[in-house]
């Protein structure tokens, strides 16, 4: 695995990044490009400006792409809805009802909050469970991918054979590749 750092010398004008014109993950030729943008965290204009790195792969990765959502985003969102509206209906019930015009619906805000903190907690573990489960299937690829729910907070973007996140204060993006040739490929485009 080698990785590769591409400088950001201004936010608000993010480097344009270029990868080879091959799959990141096995070199094959490429069949599909995969947008992948990261928040800068500034503005600009009045709209947020976004890092956008189009990631290439070959039919074969994109299916294998295709498959690991299907087994990390697909299973949390569909156990955290289901244990969400299960806790949600407990907790609304429980809830006082109020005596203000202010707090009329504070049983379904009560049980909305719990719907969600219980829903992303369930699914999440269900996530990690079944990851666990489908790891000999999928090997590394699977058991590298963050958990979708920290996958929402840490500013990355992971793709098959590659991951990118920000370094400290945004100086740079940091590209892992799993494939060394298509990473010493990458750091000529962008020298």
């Amino acid at each position: 695995m080698i990785t590769v750092e591409a400088p950001i010398k201004d936010a608000k004008n993010p480097p344009k990044i270029i990868f080879p014109d091959r799959c990141v993950n096995c070199g094959k030729p490429k069949h599909v490009v995969m947008p992948m943008k990261l928040n800068m965290g500034v503005e600009k204009r009045g709209r947020g400006v976004l890092m956008n790195f189009p990631v290439p792969l070959c039919a074969e990765c994109e299916k294998k792409e295709q498959r690991i959502t299907y087994v990390t985003l697909v299973p949390f969102l569909i156990a955290g809805l289901i244990v969400g509206v299960i806790a949600f209906i407990p907790a609304m019930l429980i809830a006082p009802e109020g005596t203000s015009q202010q707090t009329l619906g504070f049983p379904f805000v009560f049980g909305g909050l719990v719907g969600m903190i219980v829903g992303a907690i369930g699914g999440t573990v269900f996530e990690f469970v079944l990851k666990l489960l489908l790891a000999p299937v999928y090997g590394q690829l699977l058991l590298k991918r963050p958990l979708t729910i920290l996958g929402f907070f840490n500013d990355s973007e992971n793709v098959i054979g590659l991951s990118a996140r920000f370094t400290e204060e945004k100086k740079s993006l940091r590209i892992m590749f799993e494939n060394d040739d298509v990473a010493r490929e990458f750091e000529r485009l962008n020298s």
